[in-house]
């Protein structure tokens, strides 16, 4: 399979299962606005070598087979810190995690969430569009990146953290912060030709992030 086609197979079962989320409260606004979803899923895949996207995928088509859904499983999961009572509900149905698994999430999670503050701080108008970083500053209403990124993770196999782990450990080796990349994707996709000129546009128009 070509890269483009393994990222595509990725996204579309990635959307599939965004689409099917059941929500305590009916559906949500964000699963309306599928260009922001593509948009972002999009900016994160195109950074990840193939390998890792291969293993991804196996990953998403293993659930899909079983009639699980990732997307239903992360969610749930962020429910731990922002609804804890309607997270005592569910806890039972999802997947036991070992403790190698908890403690890879842990280290995943870390490494994410130092690149997001770097980048955040060169930045601030990122900031200001993105969500609260840690998990302390999570409210019903608002997520924070860390507790987002800890529940996607805890949905991976030990093979795709694993090689995740790898990929970004050696872009720490080679001074590189993961993040950037991200936001040069998703800020390319939006029109821009830098983060640089993204950040001065929304300086000079004042506009709202």
């Amino acid at each position: 399979m070509r890269r483009n086609e393994l990222i595509e197979a990725v996204y579309a079962i990635e959307l599939d299962m965004f689409e099917n989320v059941h929500h305590t409260n009916g559906r949500a606004l964000c699963q309306s606005e599928t260009d922001t979803f593509r948009i972002m899923r999009l900016s994160y895949l195109h950074t990840w070598p193939d390998e890792l996207l291969a293993s991804y995928l196996y990953d998403l088509e293993s659930a899909k087979a079983l009639g699980f859904n990732l997307m239903s499983e992360k969610y749930a999961r962020m429910m731990e810190s922002t609804h804890p009572e309607e997270y005592e509900k569910v806890k039972e149905l999802l997947p036991a995690i070992t403790d190698e698994k908890k403690q890879l999430v842990h280290e995943l999670t870390q490494i994410l969430l130092d690149w997001e503050k770097e980048i955040f701080a060169r930045y601030p108008f990122l900031a200001r569009r993105g969500r609260p970083l840690v998990t302390k500053q999570d409210t019903t209403a608002k997520t924070s990146f860390e507790t987002y990124t800890r529940g996607e993770l805890s949905t991976l196999s030990m093979n795709t953290l694993s090689l995740l782990y790898a990929y970004c450990d050696g872009l720490i080796q080679q001074g590189v912060n993961g993040a950037e990349t991200v936001y040069k994707n998703m800020i390319g996709m939006y029109g821009y030709a830098s983060l640089k000129e993204a950040a001065e546009h929304f300086s000079a128009s004042g506009a709202a992030c």
